[in-house]
C-alpha cells in the first residue's frame, strides 16, 4: 500500500471550476486519491490530521520568481521583514535573526522592502539598528541600487571594503550601494549558497509556497547566473532528497549575435522539458536577447529566427514584456511565427504585461498565448513605471492567466503581498495605486493555483486540488476567504500552519497533530 495521508474536518477549497468546498482529501503515493465530506482511510497505515476547522488551499504557485538567485544574497536574508510595516516591527525581524544567526555574520535584506512601507516612513536609524543586533553588521537596501541604511557594525565593514557610509549609516542611491553589494557578494561561498537557498525555501513554505518557476535572471552583482554552476545548490539539494519544494526552471538566453551560437548550444544540448517532479528544466525565458536589445523598436532582425528556433523546437517561452510598446512589438514577430508553427500548441506566455489594452489583449487571445500577470508594481517604486496590470481585464477575457511575485530584488517574495495587491490596488505604503483593475479574493488565489499547470505542460499533475493531482496544499492561519475575520490589510500577515508537499509535511507550525487512524 502506498503512503497514505488524511486532511479532514476542514474547508477546503479545490480552486475546481465550481470553486468546490470540502471537507476531507487523502493523499497516497503523492497524489490526490480521494477528495469530498466522507473520505475513509483505504489501508491500515494511514495517517490522519484533523483540521479542526481550518482554511486549505492548493499549494501556491509563483509562476515568475528569480527564487535561485536568493541563494546568492549576501549575509542572512531577512525575508519577513517584506510584512513589517512599522520600524518597531522591523527591529523584532531583526532582532529574531539576530537570536539564531552565529555571532558575527551579517543580516541583510535586498529587494522586497521599501522605506514608506514603515508607518515612520524611513528605515530604522543607525542607533535602532545597533540596539537590534549589536553582535552582527546590519544592512537594509531596496535593491542593489539602493539606497542602503548600516548600523555601526555593517558601516565600518563597508567602509573597510572602500564603500563610502555616511555617519548616519545611509549608503546613498546609486554606485556606490552596488560597490556594496559587489563587495559582500565577492565574500560569499558556495556554503553560503547552498544554506541561503535552503534558508529562502524554509521561507517559501512557510507561505504555502510548493512550487516555483525559477526564471534565473541576475544575481545581486548584476550578473546573469551562471548556467555553469548557478544550478547546482538545488540539483544538490535534489540529489540529497533535500529539496521540499518544486522547482520548475526557465533557462535565460542573452544572444546577441545574428548567428544565435548561444541559443542554438542551448537548444542543441539541454533535453527539453527534462527532470523529475521535483525538479524539471521548463522552457526558455524569461529573455531570449538582452534587455537593452529587445526594448528597441523595431525589434532586432535577429530576435524573429531566435523566437522562430524556440517554436520549432517545440520548447515553451516566457518574454519579459514590460511596457505595451514591448507587447504590441513582440507580438508582431510572434504572429509571423505563427503562421508556419502554431503557437497555441506550445504553452508561450506573454509576461507582466503592465498597462496592456484591450486591442493587444485580443491579438494574445487570437494567438493562443497565456499572460502571467505580476503583482511587483505593490512596490511602486519600479524603474520607469510602464503602469499596473490590468488584472480584471484580463481575467474577464477567459485568456489563460497566471499570477507571480517577480521577486526577490525588485519585488516582494511573499505571495500574500501579493494577493492584497491584486485585491485592494494598492501599494506597499497602502497608497491606491490600481483602483479599476482589482479582482475577488477568489480571483486572485485562483491565478497562484489553479491556471499554473498550463504554463509548463504539466496541467495534469499540478494546479488546484483534483484527484491524480500532485498532493500539494497549504493549510492557512486564517480564513481569507472571511471578509469580515479577515480584512484586506490582514491578508498581507497570513502564512502556512501546515504545508504538504507530495502527501508529506514540509512545513509545520505545530498546530496540528499527525495520528494513526
Amino acid at each position: 500500500m502506498l503512503d497514505e495521508l488524511i486532511l479532514a474536518n476542514g474547508r477546503i477549497h479545490t480552486m475546481d471550476d465550481e470553486n468546490s468546498v470540502v471537507s476531507s482529501v487523502s493523499i497516497e503515493g503523492g497524489r490526490f486519491a480521494a477528495i469530498g465530506d466522507a473520505v475513509r482511510p483505504r489501508g491500515p497505515d494511514a495517517k490522519m490530521i484533523d483540521l479542526e476547522g481550518a482554511t486549505v488551499i492548493p499549494g501556491l504557485i509563483d509562476n515568475h520568481v528569480h527564487f535561485l538567485r536568493t541563494g546568492f544574497l549576501p549575509g542572512h536574508d531577512m525575508r519577513h521583514l517584506e510584512t513589517a510595516f512599522s520600524v518597531g516591527a522591523a527591529l523584532s525581524v531583526i532582532r529574531e535573526c539576530a537570536r539564531t544567526a552565529p555571532k558575527g555574520e551579517l543580516l541583510s535584506a535586498l529587494g522586497g522592502i521599501r522605506p514608506g512601507q514603515f508607518v515612520e516612513n524611513r528605515y530604522p536609524s543607525l542607533a535602532e539598528l545597533d540596539d537590534a543586533a549589536p553582535d552582527h553588521p546590519v544592512y537594509l537596501s531596496i535593491s542593489n541600487w539602493g539606497p542602503g541604511a548600516t548600523n555601526s557594525l555593517a558601516r565600518g565593514f563597508l567602509r573597510e571594503l572602500g564603500v563610502p557610509v555616511g555617519e548616519d549609516g545611509i549608503v546613498a542611491k546609486g554606485a556606490d550601494t552596488v560597490g556594496a553589494w559587489t563587495a559582500l557578494s565577492a565574500m560569499h561561498g558556495y556554503d553560503e549558497t547552498l544554506r541561503q537557498t535552503e534558508r529562502e525555501i524554509g521561507f517559501a513554505l512557510s507561505m504555502g509556497v510548493t512550487c516555483v518557476f525559477d526564471m534565473g535572471g541576475t544575481i545581486p552583482v548584476g550578473g546573469w547566473l551562471d548556467p555553469a554552476s548557478g544550478y547546482n545548490p538545488i540539483l544538490q539539494l535534489m540529489r540529497e532528497e533535500r529539496l521540499p519544494l518544486r522547482v520548475r526552471l526557465f533557462l535565460p538566453v542573452l544572444e546577441k549575435d545574428a548567428a544565435l551560437p548561444g541559443l542554438m548550444a542551448r537548444l542543441d544540448h539541454t533535453f527539453n522539458e527534462f527532470g523529475n517532479d521535483v525538479v524539471r528544466i521548463s522552457g526558455i525565458g524569461e529573455w531570449l536577447i538582452p534587455v537593452e536589445l529587445q526594448r528597441r523598436q523595431p525589434l532586432p532582425d535577429f530576435y524573429a529566427d531566435a523566437a522562430r528556433a524556440v517554436a520549432e523546437r517545440g520548447w515553451i517561452y516566457k518574454q519579459h514584456l514590460i511596457s505595451l510598446a514591448e507587447q504590441k512589438e513582440h507580438l508582431r514577430v510572434w504572429e509571423e511565427i505563427n503562421r508556419s508553427v502554431k503557437l497555441a500548441d506550445l504553452h508561450w506566455s506573454m509576461e507582466h504585461c503592465y498597462g496592456m489594452d484591450r486591442e493587444t489583449l485580443n491579438r494574445a487571445i487570437d494567438l493562443g498565448v497565456g499572460i502571467g500577470s505580476h503583482s511587483s508594481p505593490y512596490l511602486g517604486d519600479h524603474p520607469n513605471p510602464p503602469g499596473n496590470p490590468p488584472f480584471r481585464m484580463i481575467m474577464d477575457s477567459g485568456i489563460v492567466m497566471g499570477g507571480g511575485s517577480d521577486g526577490a530584488r525588485i519585488s516582494a517574495m511573499n505571495p500574500w503581498v501579493m494577493l492584497f495587491y491584486a485585491v485592494t490596488g494598492r501599494n506597499y505604503a497602502g497608497k491606491m495605486i490600481n483602483p479599476d483593475q482589482t479582482i475577488s479574493r477568489g480571483d486572485a488565489l485562483r491565478i497562484w493555483t489553479a491556471p499554473q499547470g498550463w504554463f509548463c505542460r504539466e496541467e495534469k499533475d499540478m494546479g488546484g486540488i483534483a484527484v491524480g493531482k500532485f498532493g500539494d496544499l497549504a493549510v492557512l492561519s486564517d480564513d481569507y476567504f472571511d471578509e469580515r475575520a479577515v480584512s484586506d490589510e490582514d491578508i498581507r500577515h497570513i502564512t502556512s500552519d501546515l504545508t504538504i508537499v507530495a502527501g508529506k509535511v514540509v512545513h509545520d507550525a505545530g498546530k496540528f497533530r499527525v495520528c494513526r487512524d
